[in-house]
């Protein structure tokens, strides 16, 4: 019962979510869900950092969810080409297995807006995503704040 009320809440917020992940099952996954959790939002995707750029100079993006790890890259490599785009109010969400801890230097990065572990789920991911567009603390920082 919860889920549908937090879903029912939310479904005014919009955007352009870009997703890249190289898994296509998750990649899939998520997608669906966040259909789901953020029925406003127009979901584009990519697999690697090479094709994410294009999305990224065709469309305009107002989150980008990055995998940390892919396979031409990392989100890090990802937002270091992304310099133009972040200044002109796209988002970062990372999402990965990587503990906050282990990537606490990258997460700490002005340009990066928040981390999602994939163990915390789609639902996490969604409200991290819907809190970040708002202007809102993202529901990772806590365990951020937590490692220092």
């Amino acid at each position: 019962m919860h889920q549908a009320n937090w879903h029912s809440n939310r479904s005014s917020i919009s955007g352009v979510i870009l997703l890249v992940e190289d898994h296509d099952m998750y990649r899939e996954v998520v997608r669906a869900a966040l259909g789901k959790y953020l029925p406003g939002f127009e979901i584009l995707e990519a697999a690697c950092v090479a094709a994410a750029l294009p999305v990224l100079r065709a469309h305009p993006i107002d989150v980008m969810l990055v995998d940390m790890t892919l396979p031409d890259g990392s989100a890090i490599d990802l937002v270091e080409q992304s310099r133009e785009f972040i200044a002109q109010g796209v988002k970062v969400i990372v999402l990965s297995s990587h503990s906050s801890a282990d990537m606490l230097p990258f997460l700490s990065r002005p340009d990066v807006h928040g981390f999602v572990s994939k163990e915390q789920g789609l639902k996490t991911l969604a409200e991290t995503i819907s809190a970040t567009v708002a202007g809102r603390a993202t529901v990772a920082e806590p365990a951020l704040e937590q490692v220092l």
